[in-house]
């Protein structure tokens, strides 16, 4: 059944999809020998894909990619332990690109392997169109993938872009108490749970909280937060102390 949908999206005129003009060369991998097998029948009803490896692991694939100028890697997500070779593997051979087929819309298996070098996505209910498409774009070198992934990889740029914002703020120095108070605003707690922690008026605690916000140019809290637990993470001396 696979192979004859597939077929049938091949019917009729195609062509090659690389720049020069040349078949897209293919390696599949997903440990269900079935499933390698079908994938690796229909797609070679193409004129312009070759199926030129199949195996159950990337690793088994290796030597043979790397003889490759360029070749599409279609991988099953569902196939365990597969991140970090394929990181390696996609390093070894910059011009070899990769396509995650049956991933789920769960944002960080999507961002785990995007980092691992996925340039395409096809989700496990994607459609066969939907595979042959993600095929040609990503040997176009198109990031391609279903709308509600790219707004899962949207919202983790958007994350790292504040972060890296975060700790590019300029060196301050604060008051040993607006250090503290600094520290309970990343613990979590409210103005008044500071209070009464560090036994002084409400108001000063919200006069304490201007002035950090003041000195680290920011605008929130819980930007204050999200800056003090950067300058842990990253291991920055910026938060210093000038009493």
């Amino acid at each position: 059944m696979i192979r004859q949908a597939l077929k049938a999206q091949f019917d009729g005129e195609r062509t090659a999809v690389w720049g020069d003009g040349s078949v897209i060369e293919l390696f599949i991998v997903t440990d269900v020998k079935l499933y390698r097998e079908g994938l690796t029948q229909a797609l070679e009803q193409a004129d312009s894909f070759r199926v030129v490896g199949a195996a159950s692991r990337i690793a088994q694939l290796d030597a043979d990619m790397r003889t490759r100028e360029r070749a599409v890697l279609l991988f099953d997500v569902q196939t365990p332990d597969e991140g970090a070779i394929l990181e390696a593997v996609l390093t070894a051979n910059p011009n070899m690109r990769a396509v995650a087929v049956g991933v789920t819309e769960n944002e960080p298996e999507i961002i785990a392997w995007t980092e691992a070098g996925a340039s395409g996505y096809v989700t496990r209910d994607g459609s066969v169109a939907e595979l042959i498409a993600t095929i040609e774009a990503v040997a176009r070198d198109e990031f391609t993938c279903p709308p509600r992934i790219t707004a899962a990889l949207m919202h983790r740029v958007a994350m790292l872009a504040t972060e890296q914002h975060l700790i590019r703020r300029p060196q301050a120095r604060l008051s040993g108490r607006e250090l503290e108070i600094l520290y309970l605003l990343e613990d979590g707690l409210s103005n008044q749970e500071i209070a009464h922690r560090l036994f002084i008026a409400l108001a000063t605690v919200k006069n304490h909280v201007h002035n950090i916000l003041d000195k680290l140019h920011l605008r929130t809290r819980a930007e204050a937060a999200a800056w003090a637990r950067c300058q842990r993470i990253n291991g920055t001396q910026k938060i210093t102390s000038n009493s």
